[in-house]
């Protein structure tokens, strides 16, 4: 017990006390009741003294933001189709030798095609 003080027990271990034998009771209504009885309690204090019971907090499961969801089968699917055409434009590089002549032959099927229609 510090010097000084007058009471047996202190205003946080009544307020202990008071929440262990009203379980269902709020902050305000502990602080209210106290009061009554005379102590110096107010809300704040009374969530201090009963977050402090020693009781150990569990500890929060993180979940992933990222990655599509399951069952968003039109977002994999075009997803899919990137990739599908991707490694197409891929092989038609490489099948004209470079970036700039498979431009030439896309132009120039593109003008076949419109004559055939």
């Amino acid at each position: 017990m510090k010097k000084g003080t007058k009471r047996a027990s202190s205003v946080s271990q009544i307020i202990r006390d008071y929440a262990e034998k009203n379980p269902g009771l709020g902050p305000t209504q502990i602080a209210k009741d106290l009061t009554a009885q005379g102590h110096n309690a107010y809300p704040a204090l009374v969530s201090q003294a009963i977050g402090k019971t020693g009781k150990k907090k569990g500890k929060r499961k993180l979940t992933s933001k990222r990655g599509r969801k399951p069952g968003n089968a039109k977002a994999s699917q075009g997803a899919d189709l990137n990739l599908l055409s991707l490694k197409a434009a891929s092989d038609l590089i490489k099948a004209s030798g470079s970036a700039d002549d498979a431009i030439a032959s896309i132009r120039t099927y593109q003008k076949l095609s419109a004559m055939f229609q």
